[in-house]
């Protein structure tokens, strides 16, 4: 089997490194931008690792059932630390993070992720329940790509991973 049919067989590209990248989960489809009949597959959502950070034990596992529901892989932590500690563990291709925890924010936490990782490998996403204009205005200068209040529906959780995706997969074929 020559590259074109395993490109054409297996629809998903994967970098050197063996590790799928959120740039390059999308099959080559002729159905136009997001909203116009095009969607990640279950199997494409479910080479995506999601690391969902909250100090409150129920609300992150609820979280990560309601994800994996969708199809992703995920990863849960409770504390700023602990994530820490699972991103260089497993390396995550999206952080859902509360920014209400006590000792370090999810604010601070993002912050330390980007420091981390190359700015554009990581989707951040704030969940909280602060709704306010200046709490989105925030989260976005600490790194954030997007804002979610609680309790944020989990089916938008993922049209958001999704477009991020599709943004990039654009932005990398150029």
């Amino acid at each position: 089997m020559n590259l074109r049919q395993l490109l054409e067989k297996e629809p998903c590209r994967v970098r050197n490194d063996e590790r799928p990248s959120i740039d390059f989960l999308y099959a080559d489809r002729q159905h136009g931008p997001l909203g116009r009949g095009w969607q990640m597959s279950r199997v494409e959502r479910g080479r995506i690792q999601v690391l969902i950070v909250d100090d409150n034990e129920d609300a992150a596992n609820m979280l990560a059932v309601a994800m994996e529901f969708y199809g992703y892989q995920t990863v849960v932590a409770f504390s700023g630390a602990d994530a820490l500690h699972a991103v260089q563990e497993s390396m995550p291709h999206v952080a859902i993070l509360d920014l209400g925890m006590p000792v370090m924010s999810g604010m601070e936490l993002a912050r330390r992720l980007r420091q981390m990782r190359a700015s554009g490998e990581l989707l951040l996403m704030a969940l909280t329940g602060w709704g306010q204009h200046e709490a989105g205005k925030a989260s976005r200068a600490a790194g954030f790509d997007c804002h979610f209040v609680k309790p944020a529906d989990p089916a938008a959780l993922s049209t958001a991973i999704e477009e991020e995706a599709f943004r990039r997969r654009v932005a990398a074929s150029g």
